[in-house]
Parts: C-alpha cells; structure tokens; sequence
C-alpha cells in the first residue's frame, strides 16, 4: 500500500467517523466486549478460519512479539475471534482489549486498524493520533483482508501494540509479514473446499489474496480466489455459469500442471481476443514470459 493510498484511506475513515458515524473523538468510551455465550456462538460459525488461521498467527507472532505486537483475528464485523500474545502482557491487553470478544468495528470504535481495514477491504496501518478516537492515541495497528474459500470477505488479521514507539523504518517488513498470513490462510481454506480438484495459480499476487483457481477433471472452473476473481473479472459466488473450459485432461491421465498451465493462457488469450500483450497483463507476467511459455507448450501452432 503506498503512502498516497494510506493517506486517503485513512482521510476517508475519519470523513465516516465525522460525517456517518457522527463519533465524538474526545468521548471516553471502551470497546465493547461479547459474553462467553455470544462469543461461542460467533466462533461456531467462524470455526474454519480459526482453525485454519491459529498456527499462522503462532507463526507470525514468533516474528512480530520482539516489537511488543499482539497478533488478533477478526470475523467482517469486527469482532476478535483468537489472540495471540505473551503472558506479560495479558494485563495491557485486558486494558486495551485485545481480546477475544472485543468489537472493533469502525463504526463504533472509529479509525482503528481491524475496523477500517474490514470497512476498506484493503491493508491499513494506523498510528498513534491517526485513530479517531482520542482514547486510543497510544495504539499501533496493522490490519489485512483475509478471504474464504468462495472469494468473500472472512474477516481480518491485525498486529497491535499499546507499547510500540515507531514501527516507520520496520513497516513494509511487518505488512509483507502480514499479507503472506493471510495468503497462507486463504490458500488452507481453499485447498480444504476444493481437495478433488486441480489447483492452478494464475500468477504471484501482491494482495492478501492468493490468485488460485479450481478446476475438475473435465476443466470447469469449481472455485476461485478473491484475487483470481478481480484478475480475471468474475462475479461473486458460484461460477458454474462461467463458460465452460476446453477439456484439461484425458480420463486416463493423472492431473497435468502442463496442460492445465496451457489452458490458462488459452483461456486469457480468448478472453482478451488473442493480444498477447494484454493477456500477459491479465496474468500478471511479462509480455516476453508469456511469448516463451506460449512457445514451450506449442501453443503458437
């Protein structure tokens, strides 16, 4: 995210908390936390993405804890569904409420990492008095989407820290840190729905999505990443209306990274009326990868 975007997208936030929300700064306020039974209630339905977001977090908080940063898990409306973090610092985060339960949505709590970041569907990084809230002046966030296996909004990871002085020179370091979480949850997520099928990467991807594309054995797309649906244009929800793609396999063969890598370039040559040129962009490689890749599998023919 570039210094321009993250000025805006905070301008834009605190324009919500002014106008939208009509949210006192000044006002002495506490997030607002769920009761067990609620939280409960909340996690049962959210039970997938924790599951498969809790050894990333353990992952990332083994890189983020020496700069004193909590890792939280968020569900679309704000609320901390997993944390982790040191014992000694359970005390500032009972404080602070970084925990499960607490709601952070934007809404309520104003410009704040885990709510603007939801609200934006873009990475956030909020510090010190770029919250709304005068209350929270003190805090550190950095927030990224993660998304479900059908490509919808899951909810969020954030780092945050009540102690962190400037984290300026280390930012790009922790955001990357945070985007390859949030891929790597996504990625676990999509492979678990779509085990049976083929999964074929359309290229490297700078988001928190990873661009990944299900196809059976007959080569109809079953699924695709929140990425591979911005990439390649494709609606939200099922994509069995989609046209259907030649056929990738032989009903002998074993899957074929090589044919399904084929398809693929196909598929954007169709889509873009065979410039080449533009196909590369739609793929995410250079023009002259393309030409050589269009050449080693024989597609020039």
């Amino acid at each position: 995210m570039t210094a321009a975007a993250s000025r805006t997208c905070l301008s834009d936030s605190w324009a919500r908390c002014s106008t939208s929300y009509n949210l006192d700064p000044s006002e002495r306020w506490e997030t607002h936390v769920l009761s067990q039974p609620e939280l409960r209630f909340v996690s049962g339905r959210t039970q997938r993405l924790i599951q498969s977001a809790v050894p990333e977090m353990q992952r990332l908080h083994t890189l983020v804890d020496p700069l004193d940063f909590t890792v939280l898990l968020a569900d679309p409306t704000g609320i901390v569904l997993s944390r982790h973090t040191q014992r000694s610092k359970l005390s500032g985060c009972r404080r602070w409420r970084f925990q499960a339960g607490a709601v952070w949505n934007e809404q309520n709590a104003g410009t704040n990492a885990i709510g603007t970041c939801l609200r934006e569907e873009r990475p956030v990084m909020v510090v010190h008095d770029q919250h709304w809230r005068l209350c929270f002046r003190k805090l550190t966030g950095m927030a990224v989407p993660v998304y479900n296996s059908i490509g919808e909004l899951a909810g969020a990871i954030d780092i945050s820290s009540f102690t962190a002085e400037t984290v300026l020179p280390v930012a790009p370091l922790l955001m990357d840190a945070l985007l390859t979480t949030a891929r790597r949850v996504e990625e676990k997520l999509f492979h678990d729905r779509f085990r049976q099928d083929m999964i074929v990467t359309l290229g490297p991807s700078a988001s928190s999505s990873a661009m990944l594309v299900a196809l059976d054995r007959d080569g109809h797309i079953r699924g695709a990443t929140h990425a591979s649906r911005q990439h390649m244009n494709w609606p939200d929800g099922e994509l069995s209306n989609l046209p259907a793609l030649l056929p990738l396999l032989d009903t002998q063969e074993e899957p074929s990274f090589r044919k399904a890598e084929a398809q693929v370039i196909r598929s954007a040559l169709v889509t873009v009326h065979g410039n080449v040129s533009a196909a590369a962009r739609l793929l995410g490689v250079s023009r002259s990868t393309l030409h050589r890749k269009i050449r080693m599998l024989g597609l020039d023919h």
